[in-house]
């Protein structure tokens, strides 16, 4: 990140009621908290009245108001952006309050800069396809996590397929995969869950609510669990393809004769075999030995199935 670009989103978080620490800012700006005490020293030398709060952080000194910030053309393209990806993505409420956002940024820019943006915009667009119809459960997942209330699901899961009705306190709401995924704690099974809102039959929020655990992140829950690697030869002329639409899990890519191994970390076989099996003869599992012999049953039904063709 440039130095001015730095400064000015210090400059904006220290405008935040609440104090914010170096450590924080330098999370947010992906620099060192030395890089951040420097800015700061450079931001009270232009006579920017920064405030240090002991054991809290630093915050601007109360009366003190910046003027109104401007949106350059390419500031304001993004968040344009952003907003019509957001359509696709929440509630019918959240839909309104997005082309509400979207409508005070087009109206904060000067006449000069929209011209520029509705040439760009005219130019850089996101398609309708993009916006397709989330879970009518949305709002009740939404409602659960701010408030940390209990949710009694109908949920169809994917590794047992079979309908199951159970308990959960949810934690996050991710969206990854082209829906919503609930990171929830799950009674059934007591442990961490990840539920695929378009499997949810039924959602209700229940009164009871839950304290959460600080030990509950989305990395740890992520990486709950037994996986195993499974590495598979991709020819060269399937490569790019390959990358184009990988299956979950990929951790990395290895340079091969003739092609390249995709290296995979699954939990699920079945996640990953409809992947292996649309490449046909281009692609073949080098490991593990389970895997090799599960797409080797999997190529003698499909021989068997078609015999009489």
């Amino acid at each position: 990140m440039k130095q001015m670009d730095r400064r000015l989103l210090i400059l904006m978080r220290l405008r935040e009621e609440r104090p914010v620490r170096a450590a924080d800012l330098a999370e947010v700006c992906e620099c060192s908290v030395r890089t951040i005490y420097r800015d700061i020293d450079a931001l009270c030398d232009a006579g920017v009245p920064v405030a240090a709060m002991p054991g809290e952080g630093y915050r601007l000194v109360e009366g003190y108001h910046l003027p109104p910030i401007a949106f350059t053309a390419e500031e304001a393209v993004q968040l344009l952006l952003g907003s019509d990806l957001a359509l696709g993505l929440g509630t019918a409420g959240q839909r309104e309050a997005t082309k509400s956002a979207a409508t005070k940024v087009e109206a904060a820019l000067r006449p000069e800069t929209r011209e520029e943006v509705d040439r760009l915009r005219e130019r850089i667009r996101v398609s309708r396809w993009t916006q397709q119809e989330t879970t009518p459960w949305l709002p009740i997942l939404q409602q659960a996590v701010i408030h940390d209330r209990v949710l009694e699901l109908r949920y169809h899961s994917f590794g047992s397929d079979e309908l199951t009705e159970r308990q959960v306190e949810p934690y996050y709401l991710v969206h990854y995969g082209n829906d919503w995924h609930l990171v929830a704690y799950c009674r059934l099974r007591q442990e961490m869950r990840d539920f695929r809102a378009g499997r949810i039959r039924e959602a209700e929020l229940l009164d009871e609510r839950f304290e959460r655990l600080a030990d509950v992140d989305l990395k740890s829950t992520y990486h709950e669990g037994e996986y195993q690697e499974v590495r598979v030869w991709i020819e060269a002329s399937s490569v790019p393809w390959a990358r184009e639409a990988p299956a979950y899990g990929l951790r990395g890519e290895e340079q091969s004769e003739g092609g390249s191994v995709f290296v995979y970390e699954s939990r699920d076989l079945r996640r990953l075999l409809p992947w292996l099996l649309s490449w046909g003869a281009s692609a073949r599992v080098l490991s593990p030995e389970l895997v090799v012999e599960r797409v080797r049953d999997e190529a003698r039904a499909l021989a068997e199935a078609y015999g009489d063709a």
